[in-house]
């Protein structure tokens, strides 16, 4: 449901003719995206190119999930900086931004393969990884903006458990062959601004 506003929003942003000009070069945003709430600065080096920073983290979920047909009882902590480059090819609100992620997320628990089941974690497979994202960023009068991104982190994720086990390690071994079939993993993030 996010997903068709985040949507629904850049494509009325693209006719937009609010531009990286009419805002200040530097703004500070608040926000939510898939690994938590966010916190973003950002910079604009000229009407269609700017840097921005987010500092994201702060959601613990308790639950079973479901993932790769892996089944994990146990708790996820989701966090991460990500820094990326913000280009803006038309010069109005739609952006594409590409940039590197450095994960702090984690699963950790009880992971059931099969009939097997053991403690485990399930983190990235890389703590650094290449991001690519597209959004928009519109202003909304006196400084304000609003902005959101939709993309994905490139890197699987991947299991290990602390169990030597044979038929546990030849588990946590199938189910890091399932994850490797999914190199990405998606993201999506909203904020509010100000530039000044």
């Amino acid at each position: 449901m996010i997903l068709r506003y985040l949507i629904a929003i850049a494509v009325c942003a693209m006719a937009t003719t609010a531009t990286a000009q009419d805002r200040g070069a530097a703004s500070a945003g608040l926000g939510v995206t898939s690994f938590g709430y966010t916190l973003e600065g950002a910079y604009q080096l000229r009407p269609t190119l700017g840097l921005r920073g987010m500092i994201m983290g702060g959601f613990s979920i308790d639950d079973t999930f479901d993932y790769e047909g892996t089944s994990v009882n146990g708790t996820a902590d989701l966090g991460g900086v990500a820094v990326v480059a913000d280009y803006y090819p038309l010069a109005n609100a739609w952006r594409m931004s590409g940039g590197l992620f450095f994960s702090n997320s984690d699963v950790s628990g009880s992971f059931t393969e099969g009939a097997v089941t053991y403690d485990g974690k399930l983190v990235f497979e890389n703590d650094v990884a290449p991001m690519v994202t597209t959004g928009f960023r519109i202003g909304m009068g006196a400084g304000w903006g609003l902005s959101g991104d939709i993309g994905v982190i490139v890197s699987s994720l991947q299991v290990s458990s602390s169990n030597t086990t044979p038929t546990v390690q030849t588990a946590v071994q199938d189910t890091n062959a399932d994850l490797a079939d999914v190199p990405v993993f998606p993201f999506a993030g909203f904020a509010v601004s100000y530039a000044y």
